[in-house]
């Protein structure tokens, strides 16, 4: 297959560099000169703890329209808030028989890219595979994902009766890449599942600049916490989308448990002073749950402080 991935961050570098591994022809499409250089130069440098490292040569690009021609997939990436103008940079790759998947965090995701590709092709899912930067040009893949226990899970195109065939077919090439996927009827349940987690942890830790086990440890921080859980299990309820509420709480503690002292992706854009993701997280749950009749006042109101620290980033005292 032929693969652009859209938004070669780490997670997308790891994603690009196990497809071009594997034998597909793989181009990243990101923003970050520096990176796209050096992948350029010297190949993407993928680093596996506990596996092999390896240098993989694959193309990479700062501009679409002029480097990318036809592709079977465009696997999407980026921030929710550049979404938009992501889809419209590489729909002129995309044919009539090309998709767009979306393994975005958030809500929102697939319908963004809706409006520019057609609701037809857009693919959204979500995963769990995980890396981090360590230098331009050079990944680290998250040592689950390298032993093969990261998850990447694709529904249908919205208003699809079932599942393509194409659809079965990209699960099954990330599958023998070394990054196990699936189709599913639907994926609404592992989307709002993700965003339960990313909701709350993500935007709390951005909010009060601690790490995951601090959170969990202050029993403010987790009352809070709860709150924004409870909030996002009853707007996904209220759309139709039944959350298994205790097990899904049982699932967060023992993540959490899991990765200790983590620096969530949120929390280090608001350290850094980048824009955050909270459009497609708080924010876009708490919109939802406007839509829905659900009240959302501890959702709406992190939501809005990290909006408020966005803007305000350079009169930090």
């Amino acid at each position: 297959m032929r693969w652009a991935i859209v938004g070669a961050g780490a997670m997308g570098s790891t994603f690009g560099g196990y497809l071009a591994l594997a034998g597909h022809r793989v181009v990243l499409v990101d923003v970050r000169e520096d990176h796209v250089r050096a992948v350029r130069e010297r190949g993407l440098e993928l680093r596996r703890p506990g596996g092999e490292d390896v240098v993989v040569e694959l193309d990479a690009t700062t501009d679409p329209p002029r480097d990318v021609d036809a592709v079977d997939v465009a696997l999407f990436l980026c921030k929710g808030w550049a979404t938009v103008d992501a889809a419209r940079s590489i729909a002129h790759a995309l044919g009539p028989e090309s998709w767009a998947v979306t393994v975005q965090n958030g809500l929102g995701n697939d319908r963004r890219l809706a409006e520019v590709l057609g609701v037809s092709r857009v693919v959204p899912g979500t995963t769990t595979v995980g890396a981090m930067s360590e230098a331009a040009g050079v990944v680290a893949a998250a040592p689950g994902t390298v032993e093969g226990r990261s998850l990447t899970q694709l529904g249908p195109p919205r208003g699809s009766s079932a599942v393509p065939d194409a659809v079965h077919a990209i699960a099954a090439a990330l599958t023998a890449a070394g990054l196990p996927a699936e189709a599913l009827d639907s994926a609404d349940v592992v989307i709002w599942t993700k965003v339960a987690m990313a909701a709350s942890m993500g935007c709390l830790t951005a909010v009060l600049r601690r790490t995951v086990a601090d959170v969990v440890d202050d029993p403010t921080a987790w009352e809070l916490w709860t709150d924004v859980f409870e909030e996002v299990v009853a707007v996904a309820r209220a759309s139709g989308v039944e959350l298994d509420a205790d097990a899904l709480l049982a699932h967060c503690r023992e993540t959490y448990a899991a990765v200790g002292h983590h620096t969530t992706s949120m929390a280090a854009d608001v350290v850094a002073g980048r824009r955050t993701e909270v459009d497609s997280l708080a924010l876009e749950v708490a919109r939802r749950g406007r839509e829905v009749g659900v009240p959302t006042p501890v959702t709406d109101t992190v939501g809005r402080l990290i909006a408020a620290l966005e803007g305000s980033y350079e009169r930090a005292l």
